[in-house]
């Protein structure tokens, strides 16, 4: 075997690895031009979005359960609890709390609330609102 055949060699290994380079970064890119089409903008989600400095403040992550009825407490805490755990200082203080306050005078049974969205919901069952608390709870930003 002469040293041209082992050049011949060399540059046909040489030629392979770049078109396997190539075809892995074309690869790579046809599946991340594909990723961001399902993954929702920072704003997207459930709720409306509330107007700056309304009441009550909720800090970043949390959300709060406001209700008028009294009679809504028990299964609104059941529902608190079930999605975040017991509520705790801690949890709120990084924003990963689900809060319940009672409000007189609300025009809807449940009204859940964020530092930045709102949802107005028919009572604790209403499927809307657990999503709501899903999605939103521990999102700082």
């Amino acid at each position: 075997m002469g040293s041209s055949a082992i050049g011949a060699k060399a540059l046909l290994a040489i030629a392979a690895a770049v078109v396997t380079v190539i075809g892995v970064a074309a690869l790579a890119a046809f599946f991340v031009s594909r990723d961001d089409a399902t993954v929702p903008q920072q704003g997207d989600g459930p709720g409306v979005e509330r107007a700056p400095g309304s009441r009550p403040a909720v800090k970043p992550g949390n959300v709060v359960l406001l209700y008028s009825d009294e009679r809504l407490s028990r299964d609104l805490r059941a529902l608190a609890t079930r999605t975040a755990g017991a509520p705790r200082a801690a949890l709120e203080a990084v924003g990963q709390a689900v809060l319940v306050q009672r409000r007189p005078n609300l025009t809807a049974p449940v009204t859940a609330v964020t530092s930045t969205r709102r949802l107005e919901a028919a009572g604790p069952d209403d499927p809307k609102l657990e999503s709501f608390i899903e999605y939103w709870l521990g999102k700082v930003r």
